[in-house]
């Protein structure tokens, strides 16, 4: 049987999002207006987004963001920080452009949008990739080209999915650098990727002295673990959080030993947090009724 491939072909789905013509800029209800479940960007520097929304409250919002409906109000395509700024700069509504994208265009748009931004961390960028892979079948060859880059790019940001869920999250912060993750991975022992990576945040390493480390641990066969390994995240519980990330639109993580554990879902603001229950209710923003807090803090 033959695999499937994208269907409109990588060079139409991974050329942007183009400009068209004639096209109504409408002013959108904040509250109507949510993230997309295939934005790739989990983490949002607060410092850029205040800057942002600074420059919002002067020149308010000078490039529409681009939306879908989705019938419980509307979906964002490409603009998620614009949005978000306007919402800090205390706006109600946002100029934005509705078009009409299936899933399909949604996510490859959503994706390439942030991708060949410079500004999104590798963790998030790798994410993107494998994304693209999985969902369209796309190789990584295929997805290099449209994009630009070298394979062995796209194959070098994938294999960061490899290491623990603790570095995965330290290079996502920036506290440390891909250089210094790409070293982790030629030892492929999670005990030793965790012990060189404290050493790493701890000591300030530079790569080429993780490098090094990781040789002799190598060579050596490495010393008896200290403490035992966290099991790896299998491939179910990978796709379980990524069907979760897409539902919600926040970064979900599981927790699972042995059957047991817990589902870890993240807010970043009193508004994600109040679009998080619309989802889990099936409810529309119109239909929220007015929120009451009483006994429970959410950081504004």
């Amino acid at each position: 049987m033959a695999e499937r491939k994208l269907g409109r072909g990588l060079d139409s789905l991974l050329g942007g999002i183009p400009a068209e013509t004639g096209e109504e800029v409408r002013m959108l209800p904040l509250g109507q207006v949510r993230a997309g479940p295939h934005q790739p960007r989990q983490e949002f520097d607060e410092t850029r987004l205040e800057e942002l929304a600074r420059s919002i409250q002067e020149s308010g919002v000078l490039q529409p963001i681009i939306v879908r409906s989705n019938g419980a109000g509307y979906e964002i395509v490409a603009g998620e920080r614009r949005a978000r700024a306007a919402r800090m700069a205390g706006l109600s509504q946002v100029p934005a452009i509705v078009r009409n994208y299936d899933d399909e265009q949604v996510l490859v748009l959503s994706l390439v949008e942030n991708v060949q931004r410079q500004d999104l961390n590798p963790i998030d960028k790798a994410r993107a990739y494998r994304k693209l892979s999985t969902h369209l079948s796309a190789t990584q060859e295929e997805i290099a080209k449209r994009l630009g880059l070298d394979r062995s790019s796209v194959a070098n940001l994938i294999r960061l999915l490899d290491l623990p869920e603790e570095v995965q999250d330290l290079v996502r912060s920036g506290a440390m650098g891909m250089g210094h993750a790409r070293a982790l991975l030629s030892l492929k022992d999670d005990v030793a990727q965790l012990d060189l990576c404290e050493r790493v945040v701890r000591e300030g390493l530079s790569v080429r002295a993780v490098e090094e480390l990781a040789r002799r641990g190598r060579e050596s066969g490495g010393d008896a673990p200290k403490r035992r390994s966290q099991p790896r995240k299998t491939p179910q519980v990978r796709a379980l959080e990524d069907e979760l990330r897409a539902l919600l639109g926040t970064k979900v993580s599981i927790q699972d030993r042995q059957g047991r554990g817990k589902v870890v879902i993240e807010y970043f603001s009193a508004d994600d947090f109040e679009g998080l229950l619309d989802r889990l209710r099936g409810r529309a923003p119109a239909d929220r009724p007015p929120a009451d807090r009483r006994g429970f803090s959410v950081p504004e």
